[in-house]
C-alpha cells in the first residue's frame, strides 16, 4: 500500500465516522473519488487513468466545500 492509499483510506474513514448515516457508494461519490461524466445520460467517469494523488485533491476539494457550508 503507498502512501497515497493510505491517506485516501484514512480521509474516507474520517468522513464515514463523521456521516455514519451515508452509505459508502455515498461517501463515494460525495468526496469526489468516483464522478459521472458531465453529460445528461448520468455515467461513471473513467477514473482508471486519475493519479492518487489528483483524487487526495479532489477529496480535499470537496472537504473544503463541506466545511464551507457548515459555517455558513
Amino acid at each position: 500500500m503507498t502512501n497515497e492509499h493510505r491517506i485516501i483510506l484514512e480521509k474516507l474513514k474520517e468522513y464515514l465516522e463523521q456521516n455514519p448515516s451515508q452509505r459508502f457508494g455515498q461517501a463515494i461519490f460525495n468526496l469526489g473519488i468516483n464522478e459521472f461524466i458531465q453529460n445528461e445520460e448520468y455515467q461513471l467517469r473513467d477514473i482508471y487513468n486519475d493519479n492518487d494523488s489528483d483524487i487526495i485533491k479532489r477529496i480535499e476539494k470537496r472537504i473544503e466545500l463541506f466545511n464551507s457550508q457548515i459555517k455558513k
